[in-house]
């Protein structure tokens, strides 16, 4: 939730905002078939008294979702058994979905799970692969699904033959409870409702704890398999006092699956078009996730959405001209266009969804090494409990906190792309459930998609387990009252325990609290340099570009333009982007170093590969006014048009009067006049200031055309004549104050 220091930090908007869960990915819609088998009535040891019970409560919740088709079986012995699983297997074939259910005895051996038909004798280790289904055989039922295989064991218990039976080889290991598995197929689960070597519990009631939880979450309505699977796991811990702990096996790829579509809402984000606590409107986020894609359909379901919030309407219905414009040059194709805007990109999340939306495209090979070189670094064990898995290392370059591990950048909390992070970092804590660090990345990527329900019961639960990234994170949840009442006083006292343990994270936005004077706390910059030179100790990008702030404006301490310079420097290596363009602001004004812009320029240009608007915008200034570099209109256009693209309502300013005077373009007036609409409500006062003061800086035609919008949105109802009066002038301010 901490956003870093700026010299150009705006305050933050700070609203309450009722939030609904509205799914952001592809939803399934075909195919969902499901198998449940329910063995209680063993002949030759002791029976079970839920399995019946727990076969018939999957199948109302799977029913209630609205699946296909659910066979439910019962006292199965091998034969029939066997016939089940083959017929099953003709069903999945072609579905998107199947997922087989078990409910009964199991047992490993040497390392195979197998699952127990009611006529099973045992006499022997000999006859288990006579007598007993191989949990492969189960597996195989599932192959024809394309989707999601899942398959579900409530067989842990206690195997009641594992002292009756004799053994013909000693070497043969029965064990407690089932073997864990690795799945090789790429979209297969299996869900066991104890890890491995562990024994689940029947309870008290008339349904086994896992039963019940998995009827509560699995097809909660517009949550993802991995997330549902995590809320079991954590009822079950819960309800049994930690004495039995369900564990998920295998892995997903990218794509969100719900196994309950009905009342989803398919959005491409998850609220309203409110702020949310980190200044962020839900248009802005949905842009900043499909900006950098050439594609007609999301930009076309962006507008359906957000067709109301007049700047990112002109942003996309400008950026479907371009894609028109692209289609009547055949050597032109989308991948190309969304891979000039990423081929010099650090942005993970982006590249991820070049890759991810355009698998054929040439530029594939480049875009992995781009997002390689952004992965934790090869060698470093990033995982807290020692288990290093692809999807551990794909949620931390997808939400990984910055500057966390030594080298590695980390994620700003608004570049943050939920979605993608989510399936990540929900497949990361499902294999490695005990990995705090693990746990409050998935908190921030449900923080990011405002699920704020779930972000606070993650965040809690790793700040429990000692993470204090995640204790700062609920931290910010008080400051900003992101879920309930704003308590800035128990989010300081939550800081200040962060802080003191030594988490850079925490120390900073301890001193962020100090530096603002925020919510009825003292300003007090000595007290804020103090907890940023912690932070920036510890090679903290973030607090190192403020402790440079600090030294520029010689507050909190003594002013020292050459110190200020060399901490920006630290932090732009740190990769922290504000730090990259304030040297660049440095080297243009001569800053604790000789005035330079060939190193200005350069320091923007990287500032603007990560995303940076407010670069974009002062390099598209350079080739404005020819400062540094040789004039160049059309050059000035394209980076203000990339600035602009990011939300730079300054650079939308300036594209209006390149626009209205032809300058690096064709003159379009009513192009001009959508530009500085779009500045006006996109929050530039110089733009505002200048119409209103000024009009005689802008030509006839556009004087016209602005009066034609006012009128067109009901501001003004005067003549069309380029007359600037006082109907006019109230018109444009009306305009400023709806924005």
């Amino acid at each position: 939730m901490f956003s870093g220091h700026s010299s150009r930090w705006r305050s933050f908007v700070i609203l309450l905002v009722a939030v609904s869960a509205f799914a952001p990915a592809e939803v399934l819609a075909a195919k969902r078939v499901a198998l449940l088998i329910g063995n209680e009535k063993y002949e030759a040891t002791s029976q079970l008294n839920n399995p019946a019970n727990d076969v018939e409560l999957m199948k109302a919740s799977f029913e209630e979702a609205g699946f296909d088709s659910v066979t439910t079986v019962h006292d199965l012995g091998r034969q029939d058994m066997v016939k089940a699983l083959r017929d099953f297997e003709d069903l999945a074939t072609g579905a998107d979905v199947a997922i087989v259910y078990y409910s009964g005895h199991g047992m490993e051996m040497n390392g195979q799970n197998f699952l127990l038909p009611t006529d099973v004798q045992l006499k022997t280790d000999k006859d288990i692969e006579d007598e007993a289904i191989g949990l492969d055989r189960v597996q195989r039922s599932l192959e024809g699904a394309t989707k999601l295989k899942l398959v579900i064991l409530d067989a842990c218990r206690n195997n009641p033959f594992e002292q009756s039976m004799t053994r013909s080889i000693s070497t043969r290991a029965v064990s407690r409870g089932l073997a864990r598995v690795e799945p090789e197929s790429a979209d297969l689960l299996v869900a066991f409702a104890s890890k491995a070597g562990t024994v689940a519990l029947d309870g008290e009631g008339k349904n086994s704890p896992f039963a019940t939880a998995l009827a509560k979450y699995l097809t909660e309505p517009g949550v993802d398999v991995r997330i549902a699977l995590g809320k079991v796991r954590d009822e079950v811990v819960s309800v049994t006092n930690r004495g039995q702990e369900p564990f998920v096996y295998g892995s997903l790829g990218g794509a969100q699956i719900f196994l309950n579509i009905k009342e989803v809402n398919i959005n491409i984000t998850n609220n309203g078009e409110q702020l949310s606590p980190n200044s962020q409107s839900a248009a802005a986020a949905d842009w900043q996730n499909i900006r950098d894609l050439a594609d007609k359909d999301l930009i076309d379901a962006f507008l359906a959405k957000h067709g109301s919030d007049p700047v990112y309407k002109m942003l996309a219905e400008k950026k479907l001209k371009l894609l028109a414009e692209a289609e009547q040059m055949s050597s032109v194709t989308p991948d190309e266009i969304a891979w000039d805007a990423l081929k010099q990109s650090t942005d993970a999340a982006a590249l991820t969804r070049f890759l991810e939306r355009y698998p054929d495209s040439k530029h594939k090979a480049e875009a992995e090494q781009q997002i390689a070189a952004l992965e934790p670094q090869k060698g470093l064990n990033i995982s807290q409990t020692g288990k290093d898995t692809q999807a551990s290392r794909d949620c931390y370059l997808l939400a990984g906190e910055p500057q966390s591990m030594p080298g590695f950048v980390g994620v700003n909390f608004l570049k943050l792309d939920s979605a993608r992070a989510l399936t990540a970092c929900a497949q990361a804590v499902n294999e490695n459930p005990d990995d705090m660090m693990l746990v409050n990345m998935l908190g921030r990527a449900q923080d990011a998609g405002r699920d704020y329900v779930e972000a606070r019961h993650n965040y809690q639960k790793a700040a429990d387990g000692g993470n204090m990234y995640a204790l700062t994170n609920l931290a910010w949840f008080s400051v900003y009252g992101t879920d309930g009442a704003v308590d800035v006083d128990q989010g300081r006292r939550m800081f200040e325990q962060a802080a003191k343990a030594g988490n850079a994270y925490g120390q900073a936005s301890l001193g962020w609290l100090y530096r603002e004077g925020y919510g009825g706390i003292a300003q007090d910059y000595d007290e804020a340099a103090r907890w940023y030179q912690l932070a920036a100790n510890q090679g903290y990008a973030n607090a190192m570009a403020t402790v440079a702030w600090f030294y520029r404006e010689g507050l909190g301490l003594p002013k020292d333009l050459t110190q200020s310079l060399s901490w920006y420097k630290k932090a732009a290596e740190g990769g922290d982007v504000n730090a990259m363009s304030s040297l660049g602001w440095a080297y243009q004004n001569g800053l604790g170093t000789e005035q330079n812009y060939v190193e200005a320029k350069t320091w923007y240009e990287k500032a603007a590969n990560v995303g940076d608007s407010y670069s974009m915008a002062l390099l598209g200034w350079f080739y404005d006014i020819g400062t540094g570099v040789t004039q160049d209109y059309a050059q000035a256009r394209t980076w203000y048009e990339m600035a602009a693209n990011a939300s730079s309502a300054y650079a939308m300013g300036n594209l209006s009067r390149l626009y209205d005077y032809g300058l690096g373009t064709k003159a379009d007036a009513k192009e001009a006049v959508r530009w500085a609409a779009a500045s006006i409500e996109g929050g530039d006062p110089a733009k505002l200031q200048e119409l209103k003061s000024q009009p005689s800086n802008f030509t006839p035609a556009f004087r016209k055309e602005m009066q034609a919008l006012l009128k067109d949105r009901g501001f003004y109802s005067g003549p069309v004549d380029g007359d600037f009066g006082a109907a006019t002038l109230d018109a444009i301010d009306r305009l400023s104050r709806k924005s």
